[in-house]
This record gives C-alpha cells, sequence and structure tokens, in this order.
C-alpha cells in the first residue's frame, strides 16, 4: 500500500492518493474517502447488481472480522479470499476487528483476547486466531487487534488496562504479521487508544512513533476507543472529539493513511476530515436506512447562493415532526403493541425520530407526496419513484423500501465525500460546514 498527501487546506484537511492495495496494485482511490461497509460480507439491503448501480465495480469495503469467526475453516479451504467468497471480487477490503454499526458489549474483554458477538454467541478471538483469520480473508489492509473497549463513561483504570493489554496484543500482531506468508501483501494499520483522554492519547500515539513497535511494518493508523460502536457514535459531538482526535494524530507521521470507524453523522465527519482522517464508513447511511429515512442534507457549493437557499428549503420542508394526538383519543392497544415489537426487533428505528441530516418516510406527510426523496438526486431511487411509494412500502413491510432508501442513503453519502474533496482541493471547507450547519439551523 502506498498513500500520499497531495494537497493540504488552509482551513483543514488533506488530499491523499491510496494505491497499491493487494488486490487493485494499478487502482487509485482519492481520499477522504468512505468505504462501503458491509454485513457478513455483502453491502446491506443490497445485491451485488444494486450495490454496482451506485458504487464502482472497484469501490473499496470495510468488511469485520466479527462476521467470520465462525467460517475460518471454511475461508482457508476456498482460498481465494473474503470478497471472492462474498462475490465481490474486484473491490479492494480493509477487514476491522468489530462490526461499527453494532453496539459492542462492554466488559467482556480478557488477556487471552477480545471478544466478538457472532450468530454462535459470543467468542474470544485471541491474537493466533485473529491472524489465522485474517490470513484467511486476503485483505489489502486490517486493523490490529487491540481492546478498544472505552468510551466517555470509562474510568482512568479501564483505560489504563485497555493500553496495557493493547500494547501486548499489538506487538503479538506486529511479529505474527512480520512472519506470515499469507499477509505479505497486505498492510497493517495500528489503532490510536486512550479513550476520552488527551493526555493518554497523546502519550499512545507517541508510544508508536518511538519505537513500542516496528515502524516498517505500520501502514496506517485506526482511530479507536472513542466509542463503543452502533448509533452512540452519532451522537458525539464534533467540538468534544476535536482535542482528542487532535491529540492522537499530532505525533503521527503525515505520509501514512488514518481510519475512523463509526456512526458519524456530517458534520462530525467534517471535524474529523478537518484534522487529517483519510479514511471513513457507511455505517451511518445504514443506521438512516434502518429507521427508514432518507438523508436530504445539503452539500453541493457549486450552486448559487439563491439555489442553495431553496435547496435547503426544500430539504427541510418535510422534516420529520412528532405527530399530535388527542389526548381524549386513547391509542388502541394494538397499535401500542406493534409499535413496541417494532422497536424490539430493530433496534435503530425510533419512532417519528427527528433527524437534521434526514427526512423519515413513515411520517404521514409523505402519504401523497409524488415528488423524489431530494430534488435534482440522480440515484436510482429518485429518479425512479415517489415518496408516497417508499411511504407505502414501509406501510406495507415490503423488502423493496430498504432496498431503495439504501440505494439513495448510499449515494447521498458518497456524493457528500466528493463534496469533500472539492472543499479541500479549494480550501472552503468552512463554506461546507456552514452550508450543512445552516440546514440544521433551520430545522430548529
Amino acid at each position: 500500500m502506498k498513500f500520499i498527501v497531495e494537497h493540504v487546506s488552509k482551513e483543514g484537511g488533506r488530499l491523499g492518493r491510496l494505491t497499491g492495495l493487494r488486490s487493485q496494485l494499478d487502482t487509485v482511490y482519492e481520499t477522504p474517502l468512505s468505504l462501503i461497509s458491509t454485513l457478513g460480507g455483502s453491502a446491506p439491503h443490497l445485491t451485488q447488481d444494486a450495490l454496482h448501480h451506485v458504487v464502482e465495480k472497484t469501490a473499496p469495503l470495510c468488511i469485520p472480522a466479527q462476521h467470520f469467526c465462525d467460517h475460518i475453516e471454511v475461508l482457508q479451504k476456498f482460498k481465494k479470499g473474503v470478497t471472492h467468497f462474498s462475490a465481490l471480487q474486484g473491490h479492494g477490503v480493509g477487514v476491522t476487528v468489530q462490526d461499527a454499526s453494532k453496539a459492542t458489549p462492554s466488559g467482556y474483554n480478557d488477556k487471552r483476547g477480545i471478544s466478538t458477538w457472532t450468530y454462535g454467541g459470543r467468542q474470544i478471538l485471541t491474537v493466533e486466531k485473529y491472524i489465522e483469520l485474517v490470513e484467511a480473508m486476503q485483505p489489502d489492509w486490517y486493523e490490529a487487534l487491540s481492546d478498544a473497549d472505552t468510551d466517555g463513561n470509562s474510568s482512568k483504570k479501564r483505560v489504563s488496562k485497555s493500553l496495557s493489554k493493547s500494547t501486548a496484543f499489538i506487538s503479538q500482531c506486529v511479529n505474527l504479521h512480520k512472519n506470515s506468508q499469507g499477509l505479505q501483501g497486505s498492510a497493517l494499520f495500528v489503532p490510536l487508544l486512550g479513550g476520552h483522554s488527551e493526555r493518554d492519547r497523546a502519550n499512545w500515539s507517541k508510544s508508536l512513533t518511538e519505537g513500542m513497535v516496528d515502524n516498517s511494518l505500520i501502514s496506517g493508523y485506526m482511530l479507536l476507543g472513542l466509542h463503543n460502536n452502533g448509533p452512540a457514535a452519532e451522537k458525539l459531538e464534533p467540538k468534544l472529539l476535536h482535542n482528542l482526535v487532535k491529540a492522537s494524530l499530532e505525533p503521527l507521521p503525515q505520509e501514512l493513511p488514518r481510519q475512523a470507524a463509526g456512526m458519524w453523522n456530517p458534520l462530525t465527519v467534517l471535524k474529523l476530515a478537518e484534522l487529517g482522517v483519510d479514511l471513513f464508513d457507511s455505517t451511518f447511511p445504514f443506521l438512516v436506512t434502518e429507521r427508514r429515512g432518507a438523508l436530504t442534507f445539503p452539500f453541493d457549493l457549486s450552486r448559487k447562493e439563491t439555489d442553495g437557499t431553496c435547496l435547503r428549503k426544500e430539504v427541510l420542508e418535510h422534516q420529520n415532526k412528532k405527530l399530535k394526538v388527542s389526548g381524549d383519543t386513547p391509542k388502541p392497544q394494538v397499535e401500542e403493541n406493534d409499535k413496541k415489537d417494532d422497536k424490539e426487533n430493530n433496534p435503530f428505528e425510533e419512532e417519528h425520530q427527528t433527524n437534521p441530516y434526514e427526512i423519515s418516510l413513515k411520517d404521514k406527510n409523505n402519504m401523497s407526496l409524488m415528488k423524489p426523496l431530494v430534488e435534482g438526486c440522480d440515484c436510482y431511487t429518485c429518479k425512479n419513484f415517489s415518496r408516497a411509494y417508499i411511504h407505502h412500502l414501509i406501510n406495507v413491510n415490503e423488502l423493496l423500501a430498504p432496498v431503495l432508501l439504501m440505494m439513495h442513503n448510499m449515494q447521498h453519502w458518497l456524493n457528500f465525500f466528493s463534496s469533500i474533496r472539492e472543499a479541500i482541493r479549494t480550501d472552503r471547507m468552512e463554506d461546507l460546514k456552514a452550508l450543512i450547519q445552516s440546514s440544521i439551523s433551520s430545522s430548529v
């Protein structure tokens, strides 16, 4: 793997070129970049054909090792790697330990290894087993095993234990990586840890650069330990993250890529990109799809100011609002039970979700709207289907509803990253941030 920083914006952020991947030697990826998040090797709700309506056939994937802990022997016998196994050959792939879209239960890691949850239940993933699994997956790059079980509520003792265990795990990973024939073409990303302590994060990053592990084997960094995965990452404030992320990134060499896994909201993505994060994932559009929403936040800086005003008005016109229910009319018990069951079956869904970045297609206001999700959007969904039709699909629980929403949300997300790269190139990151911030302020 080769990474070159091509431009650093005056307003923060950097443009890079990622090349020389194990499976894509000649393909060039421009950063900041969003990887395509997967569940069990497939993009959520999307078949291969549907996915390729949205992304190129070489778009890099993010595949959590967590989903394949039960299939090591199968992958070893298959011998062609996880992308061929998932019928997504041709895509680059980065492997993470945990799935950023699912909350990781806290307090289950021990000296043997890291706890992961599969369909078969909890498993302890030791360093040896993890490297064996990664060898069978044959990724372009992968995350070293670490105890990243920390968030804003973690005590100093928990953070200290996290760093101590991670030091041992990462050292073992580096040694096994160096001696592995199967991983010679794969790049190793080491975690950036320290919980929500600026001091611990800065010291950890300094120790990585000062020889805690062989720096010649490090190809990149993975920002971890700020959350325990799942929807909680969406609510982390950019201001809170600024100093923590800055403390982690400042001591690092500039010539290596940085990845940050998590369901970051758009403003948080901009903050992380400003600080120098290069690689993200698409778990946020998946989260929005799971609660039956459609991304609508503005990001197009090429429009004139007047057009931008109209766009923001259009985007916010049908923001989801809590429906009023007369106090004299009791809710039917059957309806209440149905809603309770739906919430238990799908923890992502929140009744009458109010979010400045999206609209809810469960909202009855969309019942008769024959307009697309976003005016001017060129995605397959917006060109062929109306809000009213998708609202109907959701009401009758048709599987086509999340497919169409995911196609729109994924394309909206990837177009957002194109705007981020353009904003960095033209030193307009503040303008992009102001555009999105203004839509949020208008919705309050």
